[in-house]
């Protein structure tokens, strides 16, 4: 079992704790000092090669060719159930050929985003994992809730639920970071308990979550999306940003999320939102059946 290090924090002293861990954040934002995840280079160079209008389906796919873990997500995905046609596809230029330009952007950051949730640290391997179901539920369910409400581009909708929470991991590895540097070599020790650390997390992730989209050049409804995520915005009624506040809210509901929930906020939130979108109880029941499953599945 481990034990405190001498005046680690612990109680409610992780606010003061929390408060200097946001100020050096946001420090490091605006000075343009903080260090972000990149794209992975197959990913990134893809996307500039999509946004050349006349760009070549034959020079994209062998761009994917030269990551193989790229390329085996990517035909696994063209030959799932929801794209899967009487001809299995059996090359990344087939694949290609069938996501077209949108999906394969989409695919592209998807599989960026996953990676910033996986980590080598058996603490939060776990908390990754749900935060990226988490993730994945909310997406799926926003992209419907676009698309039924007419609020938007379907896929900025997905796009806005996979990184909503994007900031998450980030701010983990930022605070095993600093614990190492407070802890040295005494990995028997314990800096801060799992509460704080989560609480430390909820409270500064969307700072970086933002600051990783803008990076990443995602469109501006997508930022929004991750920006102020649990309050509607009334002057946009039917906009991206709001159905992935509602399927955020939804997502919670439905059990799908890792950290505290208050049942009465989380309910109050997925009303307001359903009044916003103009969505009715029946409708709503309809897009969030196998959620659950759907997400899981999804991960795999």
């Amino acid at each position: 079992m481990t034990q405190a290090a001498p005046g680690t924090t612990s109680g409610a002293s992780y606010e003061k704790l929390a408060e200097q861990m946001e100020k050096i954040v946001l420090n490091r934002i605006s000075n343009d000092q903080l260090v972000l995840p990149p794209m992975p280079v197959i990913a990134l160079k893809c996307l500039t090669l999509l946004k050349n209008p006349d760009f070549s389906l034959k020079e994209a796919a062998s761009l994917i060719e030269r990551d193989p873990i790229l390329t085996a997500q990517m035909i696994k995905m063209a030959n799932s159930a929801a794209m899967a046609s009487r001809d299995p596809v059996q090359s990344v230029l087939q694949a290609v050929t069938r996501f077209g330009m949108q999906k394969l952007r989409t695919f592209l950051i998807e599989a960026s985003a996953r990676k910033v949730f996986e980590s080598r640290d058996p603490r939060i391997v776990e908390a990754a994992r749900g935060v990226w179901e988490h993730s994945l539920a909310v997406a799926m369910l926003a992209r419907d809730v676009v698309a039924f409400s007419n609020s938007g581009s379907p896929d900025f909708g997905y796009l806005g639920g996979l990184l909503h929470d994007i900031g998450k991991p980030i701010v983990a590895a930022m605070l095993l970071e600093a614990e190492k540097a407070i802890l040295g070599v005494k990995a028997s020790m314990t800096w801060i308990g799992s509460v704080e650390f989560i609480n430390i997390m909820q409270r500064i992730h969307r700072h970086v979550g933002v600051a990783l989209a803008k990076k990443w050049e995602m469109p501006e409804p997508v930022c929004r999306s991750i920006k102020d995520c649990d309050e509607y915005d009334n002057s946009d009624r039917l906009s991206v940003a709001n159905a992935v506040r509602f399927s955020n809210a939804v997502a919670k509901q439905q059990g799908l999320y890792v950290g505290h929930v208050d049942a009465d906020d989380i309910e109050a939130l997925v009303m307001i939102g359903r009044s916003l979108l103009g969505l009715e109880a029946d409708v709503v029941a309809r897009l969030t059946d196998g959620l659950k499953n759907k997400a899981k599945d999804q991960m795999t």
